[in-house]
């Protein structure tokens, strides 16, 4: 198990990230067809007019859809993504970084896209982390050695960055 300065194969945990969003997607997919289906469904239709089973289903199949085509550009946008090498430079879009918080090793992966996807990598669980979250903003443009801190009040170390 990696603990400290270990490193990690980026490519192999950006394949893992991409295989759990696809089986994501393909839940989400699931999970459209049945709201459509029950949108669709002879028995939604509205039997008085103040029967709104019908809408109701036809706005969370809506919501399905949303979901479903915001998840796909996600995992198309990580399908043509290459990670550049961030030894010795500021953290940024395609870095991973370990990290020390509260005495505890943590493994980031900064990514556009994905953020709260755990991965396990040589055994060690890495998060994907975005330039919008609270970690991925301190993160954002600091050094290996450097602290970080954010809102929550929590603080740490920069280890290394890939």
């Amino acid at each position: 198990m990696c603990i400290l300065n270990c490193i990690m194969d980026k490519k192999k945990i950006l394949k893992a990230v991409q295989a759990e969003l696809e089986e994501e997607l393909r839940r989400q997919l699931a999970a459209n067809e049945t709201a459509s289906a029950g949108a669709t469904h002879g028995e939604a239709k509205a039997e008085t007019k103040w029967d709104t089973c019908g809408l109701e289903q036809s706005y969370l199949a809506r919501g399905h859809a949303k979901q479903f085509e915001a998840l796909a550009m996600q995992v198309e946008e990580l399908r043509g993504f290459v990670p550049s090498d961030f030894l010795g430079k500021p953290i940024g879009v395609g870095a991973l970084v370990q990290a020390r918080m509260s005495g505890e090793p943590l493994f980031f992966f900064l990514l556009k896209c994905g953020g709260g996807v755990e991965v396990q990598n040589d055994g060690a669980e890495v998060t994907v982390i975005t330039p919008e979250s609270p970690v991925g903003a301190a993160l954002l443009d600091k050094k290996q050695g450097e602290a970080y801190s954010f809102r929550a009040g929590m603080e740490g170390t920069i280890i290394t960055v890939e």
